[in-house]
């Protein structure tokens, strides 16, 4: 049996739900744990659920609620998921081979991001279903944008600062996605794609404003935020090329976009000080 922590944002939690999907595909008995992100609710808590309803299909709800009890979860825990394989302690981070090619153990606990197309090869298509969003539960202005979209070759640009500027993430992810990665890949989507209109998603719209070389019908998305930014996700899956920020979130916005044809261009570097060798699928451009 395997045990899979959810934890994190919206991005990470999909991460974390597809090795779900693909561990299970291969036969395996795996169960979800939602304690750490219930107890921290981090960035937007646990979105999974109100999002996609991933609920409805998960085996093995029982134990997953049973391990929330105060009383007795904790001693199930360790009862049946003695060993915990941390991606980040024994792995480079999103290193795809180490951790599905080792021996593996009956009661492992598995704690990570799994950042890698890699990890559901298998089962793409059912990933793909998962991640289905429901469409009624989007904004007008998010409908009014997306009706808007197929009249220009949309391209979504996405710029994270907040945290990777400001707070103890900054070590890692900071400095990555600085102006001069934004400057070339604007450029190279305007000479890959023919007319592009830039959707800009972004926590600070203003430095966006300051800094970037964007046309008068570039669309500075600026109406989805706390539990709404989800939508952002779903603007992005829309669009038809890609500029990333280095995060999880941004990712599955151009994964989801289904065109097999996109342009995605993502930084040459992931992460700061770690490994991140199986995080950008080969297709995607690195600058």
């Amino acid at each position: 049996m395997k045990l899979i922590t959810l934890s994190g944002g919206l991005g990470n939690q999909m991460f974390q739900y597809a090795l779900y999907l693909s561990l299970q595909a291969q036969g395996e008995h795996v169960f979800l744990y939602k304690n750490k992100i219930l107890k921290h609710c981090e960035h937007s808590g646990y979105e999974l659920q109100r999002i996609f309803g991933v609920e409805s299909e998960v085996k093995g709800m029982w134990l997953t609620n049973l391990l929330q009890n105060r009383w007795i979860g904790s001693f199930v825990k360790h009862l049946l998921f003695p060993r915990k394989l941390r991606e980040r302690k024994l792995y480079d981070y999103a290193s795809y081979e180490k951790p599905m090619k080792r021996k593996s153990f009956p009661g492992e606990h598995w704690v990570g991001y799994w950042q890698s197309e890699k990890y559901f090869a298998e089962v793409v298509d059912k990933v793909r279903r998962s991640f289905t969003f429901n469409v009624n539960l989007l904004s007008q202005a998010t409908r009014t944008c997306v009706e808007n979209m197929p009249e220009t070759t949309s391209v979504s640009l996405h710029v994270r600062r907040g945290d990777y500027v400001s707070t103890g993430f900054s070590w890692m992810y900071g400095g990555l996605c600085d102006l001069d990665y934004y400057r070339k890949a604007i450029q190279y989507i305007k000479t890959h794609v023919k007319n592009p209109v830039f959707y800009v998603f972004s926590d600070d719209l203003e430095w966006i404003k300051e800094n970037l070389p964007l046309s008068d019908d570039s669309v500075l998305v600026d109406w989805n935020r706390g539990t709404d930014s989800w939508q952002d996700l779903y603007l992005m899956s829309q669009c038809k090329a890609h500029v990333l920020a280095n995060s999880s979130f941004s990712w599955w916005g151009a994964w989801l976009d289904a065109n097999p044809n996109k342009v995605v261009v993502t930084p040459a570097v992931w992460v700061n000080h770690i490994g991140a060798p199986d995080v950008v699928p080969d297709s995607w451009v690195r600058l």
